[in-house]
């Protein structure tokens, strides 16, 4: 069994402009260090084109119009919020980043990949179901976890999300279910975008109260806080919800080199995060594992954090080792705060005694 990468060259068609952080060259330069790595010359990972989204799995997420809307301002080149605009390729694009997750998935049911990584831009997990926000236009991760709970009977998914700004798009669109759960770790909201959300009071509504769960972590933290954080929270609720697929929002901003956030992860961090998913997907959802390529800009720390991260999805490779700087002794002490309250918080519906 393989994991699988999937990659298209039209996503790169997608272009805001000049000097846009979220550019082409991010993926043209980690395909350029993996073929470097020669990763695809093993045989425990294989290189996919994605098809496009079938309007049916989008429009699980998306109404008609708001699909309409992306595909006229990429014919019209429109910007459509303060960091988020189009080119003429950018609805092609869109289609194929959401389009990548449900391949992936059907390969994985098919018996043919294990797990999969989905290279892909725009990102999507600031877009909800009716606003393209923060560089996004489709959310890709909600579009499959959709097609899991319409298509699976009574199927959960676990959508966590490790991006440095909170997910809020995905945390809007699955706020009231309970067959998906979202887990976010992100930089503390009140230092960055989005800012309004991500908090650890926001628990959910309705049915969906208690499946949405949010660790803002303070500028500054490290590998050592954030790997502690993610390994107090994560296996409890993941072992407590069975979730029948675990579904990752990759974003690689947490990175110290990356220039848009103040978090201080290495590529290390990312080696070991993605270990310890793909071992509590094993035990829980016989390995079924998609993730997908969120935020990232500095482009030698975006290729080496995603090849860490294939190395630990494959089990093949030899990793890249990287420290981080110094964490503040301050930041524990906060972490260990950060941890209790969650607990706290979380108590009603989910045990976690670590």
């Amino acid at each position: 069994m393989t994991t699988g990468l999937f990659y298209h060259p039209d996503c790169l068609k997608h272009d805001m402009g000049y000097g846009h952080p979220e550019r082409p060259e991010r993926l043209t330069a980690v395909m350029k260090y993996l073929k470097e790595r020669k990763v695809f010359d093993d045989v425990n990972i294989t290189l996919q084109k994605p098809p496009a989204v079938t309007l049916s799995d989008l429009e699980q997420v998306h109404p008609k119009d708001y699909i309409d809307l992306i595909h006229n301002a990429s014919d019209r080149e429109a910007r459509l919020d303060a960091d988020t605009r189009t080119s003429k390729g950018s609805f092609t694009a869109a289609l194929l980043a959401a389009g990548a997750g449900i391949k992936a998935w059907q390969e994985i049911q098919a018996g043919n990949l294990k797990n999969a990584f989905a290279l892909i831009r725009p990102p999507g997990h600031h877009a909800n179901a009716q606003s393209a926000r923060g560089f996004c236009l489709f959310n890709n991760i909600s579009v499959l976890a959709r097609h899991i709970t319409t298509t699976i009977p009574d199927s959960r998914v676990l959508i966590l999300d490790i991006d440095a700004h909170h997910g809020n798009g995905s945390q809007e669109i699955h706020y009231t279910e309970s067959n998906t759960l979202y887990l976010g770790f992100h930089q503390d909201g009140r230092t960055l975008y989005p800012g309004y959300s991500g908090y650890t009071d926001e628990l959910g509504e309705g049915p969906g109260r208690g499946y949405t769960v949010n660790l803002p972590l303070p500028p500054g933290t490290t590998d050592l806080s954030f790997l502690q954080a993610l390994s107090t929270i994560f296996p409890p609720i993941v072992e407590q919800f069975q979730p029948t697929a675990i579904l990752v929002s990759a974003g690689y901003d947490g990175h110290f080199r990356d220039y848009q956030t103040n978090l201080q992860f290495s590529a290390t961090a990312y080696f070991k995060a993605t270990q310890l998913v793909m071992e509590l997907a094993q035990k829980i959802s016989k390995g079924q594992t998609v993730m997908f390529l969120e935020g990232g800009y500095e482009l030698r720390a975006l290729s080496e954090s995603i090849y860490n991260t294939l190395v630990a999805m494959s089990g093949h490779g030899d990793p890249v080792s990287e420290k981080p700087p110094t964490e503040d002794s301050r930041i524990k002490k906060y972490i260990t705060m950060l941890l209790a309250e969650t607990k706290k918080a979380l108590k009603p519906w989910w045990k976690i005694s670590k």
